[in-house]
């Protein structure tokens, strides 16, 4: 395996429109040679949210930066603020809406269990996606 060793400055970071206003910015993945972990941080607009969805091929850690965030884990839902987080095993139906007066900062971090690829799979259409594909797009009905 070779070895990779990055300095990621967040200015430099890709940003990727999902959808929804909703921007993401990988940090650590597959093309910086991470084959176990998959890392990025999200901007959620006020009012919007990540649609339902899981990853049956990862754990997914993720750690409210600023904003409030209520985070939906199954039939759970909590509010978090900066620095509150979650652990999410893979396959677990999850959500994120930004409930805040301000635009939300999320940090995600997969822990990949197969392949090296992140897989998210939308509970309302049952379709998987890899994580950061041109397929990783959340509808812009702010109701899906």
């Amino acid at each position: 395996m070779a070895r990779e060793l990055h300095f990621l400055a967040y200015d430099q970071l890709p940003s990727v429109e999902r959808g929804r206003g909703i921007v993401n910015h990988p940090i650590a993945g597959a093309r910086q040679g991470a084959t176990r972990i998959h890392s990025g941080v999200t901007w959620l607009p006020v009012g919007t949210s990540v649609p339902n969805h899981c990853h049956p091929n990862a754990e997914e850690q993720v750690t409210v930066l600023k904003g409030k965030v209520r985070i939906k884990l199954d039939a759970i839902e909590r509010d978090c603020e900066p620095y509150d987080s979650t652990f999410i095993s893979g396959g677990v139906a999850h959500e994120f809406s930004n409930i805040g007066t301000e635009p939300a900062l999320v940090m995600v971090i997969y822990g990949v269990l197969r392949d090296s690829h992140v897989t998210r799979t939308f509970t309302d259409t049952g379709e998987t996606v890899e994580i950061g594909s041109g397929r990783d797009k959340f509808s812009e009905d702010a109701d899906a």
